[in-house]
């Protein structure tokens, strides 16, 4: 199942975790083996592949195609 994450503003220093990938980083930035993918909200690109439900919390994922931050709640 393809989720599209919510875009967000920067967040303040050392509020929360955020995985900051380099540009033309290869996607996904993380990989598992259950059937959640979570999509960047803005330009849909495959940020996380792979996960179960409730595996990841919490983090803001910095997408490295549109530089958009998207929340991970």
């Amino acid at each position: 199942m393809d989720v599209r994450l919510r875009v967000i503003t920067k967040p303040k220093p050392k509020t929360r975790a955020v995985l900051e990938p380099k540009v033309g980083e290869v996607l996904p930035v993380i990989q598992g083996h259950g059937s959640l993918n979570l999509l960047c909200g803005n330009c849909g690109a495959v940020l996380v592949k792979g996960i179960d439900e409730g595996e990841i919390r919490n983090m803001v994922i910095h997408c490295p195609i549109c530089r958009d931050y998207n929340d991970i709640p």
